[in-house]
């Protein structure tokens, strides 16, 4: 079976952070030891021979071009989430419970920032003022994307021993995919990008960029999920 990597991270969300014994808890990154090995124990259908799926594999490995070829997600927009915790229970809980709308809309407004901050930055010719951007930005995060469901999910168990410390921990890691028809998200977005207004032909340049750059943006991936 391929070896699965579990990255150290804080994430339960779209494929989107948590680590805790009793609760799910957001923790800093850790200092990696240069002896610390992960050994998979346990996994969603392993007491009936199922194996870890090949998405799960796509999904650590960042793979999100393999992941949106999957016959369920075609024509669909994707939103990974992934989530660490110590209790799978609770785990499961949160995840299931938490606002994926809204946390798709701040991937969103990561997203411009991201793709289209740089350009702005420092520029003292550019006809886009930087306030513009920010509008943008503004909007996508209070704008709720609707119609997003839980296409697949998928959970391990890791054994993570850290032989400098003479220690170890199991970990759960819950891995998520939400989809939402390509048609009702490119809807969606545009009706956002009309409530900001373009004053000039460079703004509204910029406006189409950013409504095609979403619309080709197959994945909106989340390392940790916000809390």
């Amino acid at each position: 079976m391929k070896k699965l990597l579990v990255g150290i991270a804080c994430i339960a969300g779209l494929c989107f952070a948590s680590c805790g014994s009793t609760q799910v808890e957001k923790t800093a990154a850790p200092k990696v030891s240069k002896h610390v090995e992960r050994e998979l124990i346990d996994w969603k259908g392993s007491s009936i021979g199922v194996e870890v799926p090949a998405w799960v594999y796509d999904a650590v490995e960042e793979d999100y071009t393999a992941l949106s070829k999957l016959p369920q997600l075609a024509k669909k927009k994707i939103l990974c989430a992934e989530a660490q915790g110590r209790n799978l229970d609770l785990l499961k809980s949160w995840v299931n419970n938490f606002d994926v709308q809204a946390q798709l809309s701040r991937s969103i407004s990561n997203f411009i920032s991201a793709n289209f901050g740089g350009e702005l930055s420092g520029s003292k010719d550019s006809a886009v003022s930087e306030n513009f951007l920010d509008e943008l930005v503004a909007t996508f995060s209070k704008t709720e994307i609707n119609g997003l469901s839980k296409e697949l999910d998928f959970w391990t168990l890791t054994r993570v021993i850290d032989k400098d410390k003479d220690s170890s921990k199991d970990v759960y890691e819950y891995f998520v995919v939400y989809a939402i028809d390509q048609s009702d998200f490119d809807y969606q977005v545009s009706e956002a990008l009309g409530l900001v207004e373009a004053k000039n032909e460079a703004e509204a340049q910029m406006k189409s960029r950013v409504q095609s750059a979403m619309t080709e943006n197959k994945v909106f991936a989340e390392r940790q999920l916000d809390r």
